[in-house]
């Protein structure tokens, strides 16, 4: 399994933010996948989509400014699909699920699965 490497830091109540993977911003989350390479295929998967493998709904695009794929979602969209729990997601690059980078924050380490990245501002 792959290890996603980025650094999305942001500021939370006054101090920097070592969650990574996605940015929040009203009532917007964007998910993040940095990569230089801009021909690739990158999913959003998490628990709050159903687990669903490379839904074209939550296929990411990429940002040549920013060098990393990007996908904008409505937080509603997000809490609406999930009735309890935590709200957890990785990505999937050409069909791999990728692990979470293990030193973020905002992660989750399921036995059998690996480490998955956690929205932690809507738990």
């Amino acid at each position: 399994m792959q290890t996603v490497s980025e650094n999305t830091s942001k500021l939370v109540g006054g101090k920097m933010s070592k969650n990574e993977g996605y940015t929040l911003e009203g009532n917007v989350i964007k998910f993040i996948y940095k990569s230089d390479e801009k021909d690739m295929e990158v999913y959003v998967f998490g628990n709050f989509m159903g687990w669903i493998e490379e839904d074209a709904d939550w296929r990411m695009s990429y940002n040549t400014t920013g060098k990393q794929y990007e996908l904008t979602k409505e937080l509603e969209e997000i809490k609406s699909n999930l009735e309890y729990g935590f709200y957890e997601f990785t990505f999937i690059v050409h069909g791999n699920w990728l692990d979470a980078n293990k030193d973020a924050v905002n992660i989750n380490y399921c036995p059998g699965y690996g480490y998955r990245y956690v929205i932690k501002e809507l738990n």
